[in-house]
């Protein structure tokens, strides 16, 4: 058991407070939040069981096969029908944040709650990678058909990997990447630029969530752990 291991035990105990009612976990992969009893949950993935074994055969014995296929940003769920949505280590791969968070606020009852983690970059194998500003998310978000699929794609094979993407081997990594269509850290932030993002879209959006949970990274949780709660 690791140093952090009783001290996330706590923290997920106060997480689970707001965790009732019915709901759904996104990209739980191969490791669920541990919700209390009482909770219904569906799991969402963006492919299928197979799929997922397809890409992280490394996890064959411990994929959480999902209930319902569908894109993380394109819940296909009733407005205001789930008391909470949980995303793990998942909005850094998603293409356009900015559209997910709005289809979870919608889909969220009020009182419902979103339970968000995101890996801070300084303690990942992004720690060389620059950080994603807002008016970036926002220029993809509000002009979709100027997102630039390969230039990502290049940007997390030259910071993760290392060396200039433009030279044969790593172009060819980022072509084998993106006909696998792998899922890539799109993105990558710190605590304050989460805070940044949230704070967008209570103040231009009028979004009537509120943070009643905002962990940073530490030394032994290495992602942000924020947990908004629809008014």
């Amino acid at each position: 058991m690791g140093k952090g291991a009783p001290l996330r035990w706590l923290e997920n105990r106060t997480l689970r407070r707001y965790l009732h009612g019915c709901g759904v976990e996104i990209g739980a992969l191969w490791r669920q939040f541990p919700l209390p009893a009482q909770a219904r949950v569906w799991y969402v993935d963006r492919l299928d069981g197979d799929g997922l074994l397809k890409q992280y055969p490394n996890l064959r014995d411990e994929i959480v096969w999902p209930d319902l296929v569908a894109e993380a940003a394109q819940l296909p769920v009733a407005p205001a029908s789930l008391d909470f949505i949980i995303a793990s280590h998942l909005l850094e791969h998603l293409p356009f944040p900015l559209a997910a968070l709005r289809n979870w606020y919608e889909a969220l009852a009020p009182g419902g709650a979103l339970l968000l983690r995101v890996p801070d970059k300084r303690y990942t194998f992004d720690t060389q990678r620059t950080r994603t500003p807002l008016a970036h998310l926002i220029e993809e978000h509000n002009h979709p058909e100027r997102f630039d699929r390969r230039a990502h794609y290049a940007d997390w094979v030259q910071g993760v990997k290392g060396g200039n993407p433009e030279t044969a081997a790593l172009a060819q990594e980022v072509r084998r990447l993106m006909e696998m269509d792998y899922s890539i850290h799109f993105h990558v932030w710190i605590d304050e630029d989460l805070r940044e993002i949230i704070d967008y879209t209570r103040q231009v959006w009028h979004f009537d969530w509120k943070p009643v949970v905002f962990w940073g990274a530490h030394f032994y949780r290495k992602e942000v752990v924020l947990l908004l709660r629809r008014a």
